[in-house]
């Protein structure tokens, strides 16, 4: 474009604008719960803008520099905490070590030892290591609580975690006295059921949660038992002692399913088909819960 000759004054026009940004970085910090939170550092703006005035050839030139920083507010994420639910069917079971060479409990952590009715030793009398249910106590504790195989049902007292190996299990039984139902679950899921023979109005099946103290393959002169027999650590209310020992209850075997299922015909044991007595000798493990109820 031509400038008119007349036009004694020259227009300049410079612009400059400059724009940093700062990277963002993330921070990962490690919860409880070993979740990540993030911390995002301030994201900055920071822009300067230089305006050169007209110039003539008579005025001086001015120059005003105006400076402007924005700062982006910083967002810091709380820790964020998971925390996984106990498991309500869990069970922990303490199964005792070679050096235990019978059960000792004591009335309290670090107490006195708890007076037995008769020696229980280490391995079970009945086949398996000593194997305890816990009622008490988490993993990582130095003491639990337990159920002790003793009168009155529902004994307990406490073992010192140096002398057992703690473990769980999910499985455990539950025996319907009224529908005389068996009946096993892992979890939340049936596994396993069964019709049974229970005790008698006379020497009835006791009720309340024992734990399975032992498994026992019977011998060929108790088949009237089955070929297994799931020893609890319940004994009879109503027997002192039973063939010459102490009235122990078990889920067993029976060899006249068609005579016993679904009646109230035993001494107080729980009697069940050969192949479940095989199954619950296989797959509920010594120390698992069993429940017994009307």
């Amino acid at each position: 474009m031509r400038v008119p000759p007349q036009l004694r004054a020259a227009l300049l026009l410079v612009a400059l604008v400059a724009a940093g940004c700062a990277s963002a970085n993330a921070t990962t910090t490690a919860g409880p719960a070993k979740e990540a939170s993030s911390v995002v550092e301030p994201l900055l703006i920071n822009a300067t803008a230089t305006t050169t005035a007209p110039t003539t050839s008579t005025a001086p030139t001015t120059t005003t520099t105006t400076s402007t920083t924005t700062v982006a507010p910083t967002t810091t994420a709380a820790p964020t905490t998971t925390t996984v639910p106990p498991d309500p069917h869990e069970t922990l079971i303490a199964t005792a070590r070679y050096k235990v060479h019978q059960l000792i409990a004591l009335d309290e952590p670090n107490g006195d030892p708890v007076p037995l009715e008769f020696p229980v030793p280490n391995p079970h009398q009945f086949g398996g290591p000593l194997t305890l249910m816990i009622t008490e106590g988490e993993i990582g504790d130095e003491w639990f609580r337990v159920q002790l195989p003793m009168r009155p049902n529902g004994r307990e007292g406490w073992i010192s975690v140096d002398d057992y190996i703690i473990t769980s299990t999910t499985i455990r039984a539950e025996v319907d006295l009224s529908s005389t139902l068996v009946q096993v679950f892992d979890g939340d899921e049936l596994i396993a059921e069964s019709q049974a023979a229970v005790g008698t109005s006379r020497t009835p099946t006791p009720l309340g949660t024992f734990f399975v103290a032992a498994i026992r393959e019977n011998p060929p002169a108790e088949s009237y038992l089955g070929t297994h027999a799931v020893v609890l650590s319940g004994f009879s209310e109503a027997l002192q002692t039973f063939s010459g020992g102490l009235p122990v209850i078990a889920i067993h075997g029976t060899n006249n399913p068609g005579r016993d299922l679904g009646h109230e015909v035993s001494n107080g044991c729980v009697r069940v088909p050969n192949d479940v007595v095989q199954f619950l000798a296989a797959h509920v493990p010594i120390g698992a819960p069993v429940i017994i109820e009307n």
